[in-house]
């Protein structure tokens, strides 16, 4: 082995050093973070925390609107002069795009 090839050698070894001690994740969406874990991650290491996302609470919230919803039309409640037809027809309204635009590039 002559001295170019030792010192490539030792070149690729730090590379690999440098790369495999890296503790930081590269940015990944958070959509994504479950696979890119369980492609990458060692197995011998546990994942800190609860990387579960927010799917749960998203899910919970909109239970509990759906089901505020039901008894507002059930029970004919007006909450802050808003019941449960304003809300059917604030859903159904029909949007104009060049309205959103306009209003978004104002802001």
């Amino acid at each position: 082995m002559n001295d170019s090839e030792m010192r490539r050698r030792e070149l690729l070894r730090q590379t690999r050093k440098l790369y495999d001690e890296r503790q930081d994740i590269p940015a990944v969406h958070p959509r994504y973070g479950r696979i890119y874990h369980s492609l990458y991650d060692n197995e011998n290491e546990e994942e800190p925390g609860f990387s579960g996302g927010s799917f749960y609470i998203r899910l919970v919230i909109g239970i509990l609107c759906f089901i505020c919803f039901v008894y507002m039309d059930q029970s004919k409640v007006s909450v802050a002069e808003v019941d449960s037809t304003a809300i059917v027809n604030q859903i159904e309204k029909d949007i104009d795009a060049d309205t959103v635009k306009e209003v978004w590039k104002k802001l």
